[in-house]
């Protein structure tokens, strides 16, 4: 199973911003380790309109199936808390049959892209924070291409689908989109600047 983590300047700046309290929902039945998102907060409402931008146009046009669960208990990695995780969610081998069955009995079908959030962080966030990292863990689900460029798709004409890690192209879309909302995204960018001058100003006096 493929997993991607909450980078450490998404992190440090969603905790870093003021945030309010929202209403908890009813408590769900079961108390395990994860739950399904209530209606009122589910995750997919913002999904589904982000899918609508066309960074994300893949994952529409190929009908990406996305569930969402929440965890409840804090999970943290390399000494930072872990947000939001995107999975594949497949496993190999004579499990997969099982894990399949399972995963229809929980959402009904078998999802494409699994995505995990912290239970206690959504319901601190602002409506913006939510929306910040649904778009951050979807910029993580792609329509896989081969080395031409071209989307794959297996032998019944359905897409492969991938995640793709944390890099330049997915920290871009996060700014494009959000601009430099905190300030470790706005020294990020001012470091860029005065390397940008520094460079133009060395290169011209030679």
């Amino acid at each position: 199973m493929s997993e991607s983590t909450t980078p450490e300047y998404l992190t440090r700046a969603l905790n870093m911003l003021e945030t309010f309290p929202v209403q908890e929902p009813e408590p769900a039945e079961d108390d395990g380790a994860y739950v399904l998102p209530p209606p009122a907060v589910h995750p997919a409402k913002i999904a589904d309109e982000l899918l609508k931008l066309p960074e994300f146009g893949d994952l529409a046009t190929g009908g990406a199936c996305i569930e969402w669960l929440f965890k409840r208990d804090e999970k943290r990695k390399g000494g930072r808390q872990v947000l939001g995780t995107a999975h594949l969610p497949k496993v190999q081998g004579d499990l997969n049959p099982c894990f399949v069955w399972m995963l229809e009995r929980l959402f009904g079908r078998p999802p494409d892209f699994l995505i995990i959030l912290d239970k206690t962080f959504w319901y601190q966030a602002t409506p913006k924070l939510r929306e910040i990292l649904v778009f951050h863990e979807l910029s993580h689900c792609i329509h896989k291409t081969n080395r031409s460029g071209e989307p794959m798709y297996d032998l019944e004409e359905r897409p492969v689908w991938g995640l793709r890690a944390h890099d330049v192209e997915e920290f871009t879309a996060v700014v494009r989109r959000y601009g430099a909302w905190n300030d470790d995204i706005k020294s990020f960018c001012a470091a860029i600047i005065a390397h940008a001058e520094e460079t133009q100003v060395s290169s011209g006096a030679s």
